[in-house]
């Protein structure tokens, strides 16, 4: 490892560590409690942020055995076959706000988990108007975009750059993760 790459190293592990310690952990506590009532919590992101949210469903739906098992969780962007035949049909746009609207109806308290560095993507914008009125929970970086307004509860990490929020917020969500065994135990 050269010179440079320690300290590009040591100045990435500072944005990290940054990051992290830029959210008050009674916002993630908030989430926790938020999440603890749901009737069925829905996560979507695109890209990286998708796995995030896939990750967040998996953390649901089995946060620990002592906790007496999981909450009713779904990653709408984990079914590829549904979401592309929205994709196609009503556009990209439209995709995800179409994949949840049948949840949304059928009254289960659902939550929305959203992750989005940028906080723009408009197919995650236009399921979050969709939404509007059930508590919408967004994880996001850069400055938030629309989908931080849309947010009832906002988790913002302060950076510019991908490859400090995606972690960011992959170590957030296991402190939410922490605070739900708390509650659910």
């Amino acid at each position: 490892m050269g010179v440079n790459d320690t300290a590009d190293w040591q100045l990435w592990c500072n944005a990290v560590a940054s990051g992290v310690r830029g959210v008050p952990d009674e916002t993630l506590a908030r989430v926790a409690e938020t999440l603890a009532v749901a009737g069925i919590v829905l996560t979507a992101g695109n890209g990286g942020s998708s796995c995030l949210a896939s990750h967040a469903a998996q953390a649901l739906l089995k946060p620990n055995y002592a906790a007496g098992g999981g909450q009713a969780a779904l990653c709408l962007t984990d079914n590829a076959a549904t979401l592309t035949a929205h994709a196609n049909d009503g556009g990209w746009a439209m995709a995800l706000a179409n994949v949840a609207d049948p949840f949304l109806l059928a009254r289960m308290r659902p939550v929305l988990w959203l992750f989005s560095s940028s906080g723009t993507s408009r197919n995650l914008v236009e399921l979050a108007q969709l939404a509007e009125g059930y508590p919408i929970i967004a994880f996001t970086g850069f400055d938030g975009g629309p989908l931080r307004q849309f947010a009832t509860l906002s988790v913002h990490v302060d950076s510019r750059d991908y490859e400090v929020v995606e972690p960011v917020h992959d170590a957030l969500l296991h402190r939410v993760q922490y605070h739900l065994r708390r509650l659910l135990a």
